[in-house]
C-alpha cells in the first residue's frame, strides 16, 4: 500500500454509502464536487489569505508601474525587481498550501481510478491475459470462486493474483509505488516476466458518445471544473 493509498479505505466506506441510493454516475458527481469544493476549501484554510492578497495587490501595482514608465531601460531596474520580488513573494506564500491541499485530492483520483475505470468481465467470458517478457511465458484467467484470478507463469513457480479490484495490470515492484501502490501485489524482482496486461472492460457512465466521452473522467473533470469555479467565487479565495 503506497501513501495515497490510505484514505482508500475510508473512501470505500463512503461510496458503499452513497450506493444504497445513488447510481454509480451520480456518485462520481459527488465525488468530483466534494473533492474541488473540499480542496480549495483546504487550500483556503491552510494558505494565510491576507498575506496573499497583500502581495497580489503589491504585484498589480508593480506591473502597472512598470507599464506606465516611459523612462531609460537602464533607469527602470527597481521596478523591474519590485515585480519580481512581488510575484516571487506570492509563489511562496502560496505553494506548500497548495501542495498540502492537493494530497487528499490526489488520493481521491488514486482510488477513483482504481475502483471506476474497469470491470469484472462477465462470468462466462474470459479476457485476454498478455504477458510482457524477453521470451514467452504463460498467464491465463481463472474463475476459483467468487474473486476471479489471474495464474502467472514466471521464472521460479506458478503464482497466483487475486483480482479483488479491477486492475488491469500487475508488474514488478516500481519506485513510485511507495506512493502509490497495486493492491493486486507485484512480480517477483528481478524476474524475466515484467508486467502482465488484463483485458478488462473499461466501464461506460453515459449511453452516447465515443469511448473516452463515456468514462468515469468524462463525468468527473466537468464537475470539478464547475465546482472549483463556483467555490472559488463563493468563498473568495485568494
Amino acid at each position: 500500500m503506497g501513501l495515497l493509498d490510505l484514505p482508500s479505505p475510508l473512501f470505500a466506506l463512503i461510496d458503499g454509502l452513497m450506493a444504497l441510493a445513488l447510481p454509480p454516475a451520480l456518485r462520481l458527481i459527488a465525488w468530483a464536487a466534494l473533492g474541488s469544493a473540499g480542496t480549495l476549501l483546504l487550500y483556503r484554510l491552510l494558505s494565510p489569505q491576507a498575506s496573499i492578497g497583500k502581495a497580489k495587490r503589491e504585484a498589480r501595482e508593480a506591473r502597472r508601474e512598470l507599464n506606465e514608465f516611459d523612462g531609460e531601460l537602464s533607469d527602470a531596474g527597481p521596478l523591474i525587481r519590485r515585480q519580481f520580488h512581488s510575484a516571487f513573494r506570492h509563489l511562496g506564500l502560496v505553494i506548500l498550501p497548495t501542495l498540502f491541499s492537493m494530497l487528499p485530492l490526489l488520493a481521491l483520483l488514486n482510488w477513483l481510478d482504481q475502483t471506476y475505470s474497469h470491470d469484472y468481465p462477465q462470468a462466462d467470458e474470459a479476457p485476454a491475459v498478455n504477458v510482457v517478457a524477453p521470451e514467452p511465458f504463460f498467464a491465463e484467467w481463472i474463475i476459483d470462486g467468487e474473486v476471479p484470478k489471474v495464474r502467472v507463469q514466471t521464472d521460479s513457480d506458478w503464482l497466483d493474483y487475486a483480482l479483488t479490484m479491477p486492475i488491469p495490470v500487475i508488474e514488478q515492484r516500481r519506485w513510485w509505488n511507495w506512493l502509490v501502490g497495486n493492491p493486486l501485489g507485484y512480480l517477483p524482482d528481478g524476474d524475466r516476466v515484467e508486467r502482465v496486461e488484463i483485458g478488462l472492460p473499461e466501464r461506460a457512465y453515459l449511453p452516447f458518445g465515443p469511448p473516452w466521452m463515456r468514462s468515469w473522467l468524462a463525468l468527473l473533470l466537468p464537475t470539478m471544473i464547475l465546482v472549483s469555479l463556483t467555490t472559488y467565487r463563493l468563498a473568495r479565495i485568494q
